[in-house]
């Protein structure tokens, strides 16, 4: 296999769409944590993902920082109108390099 060639890892995506449903009424808030560098870029890319499925509107974002400072935690929270807004969010997320974990 080449070495440009860039493959999704599988392991990185959302919980599977049973249990977001059987946890989850849609249309509601679902929150959505992504933990990367503490920088302007992974901020603005984290949050442009997700203002590109549900719109600004329909999301709210706070954050906080590592004790360390070098790392951030971004708390999304969408109101989701059905669950493939959320999937599509997770997707979306996990496209970022710089993500290190979602939950």
């Amino acid at each position: 296999m080449s070495g440009s060639t860039h493959r999704p890892d599988e392991t990185r995506r959302a919980p599977a769409r049973e249990a977001i449903l059987a946890a989850h009424n849609f249309p509601g808030e679902y929150t959505i944590k992504a933990f990367g560098p503490a920088d302007d870029e992974f901020r603005v890319a984290a949050v442009d993902l997700a203002h590109g499925v549900v719109g600004p509107a329909r999301l709210v974002v706070s954050e906080r920082r590592t004790r360390s400072g070098d790392r951030l935690c971004l708390t999304l929270t969408l109101h989701a109108e059905q669950v493939e807004e959320v999937e599509e969010v997770y997707a979306r997320l996990y496209s970022l390099p710089a993500v290190l974990l979602i939950f």
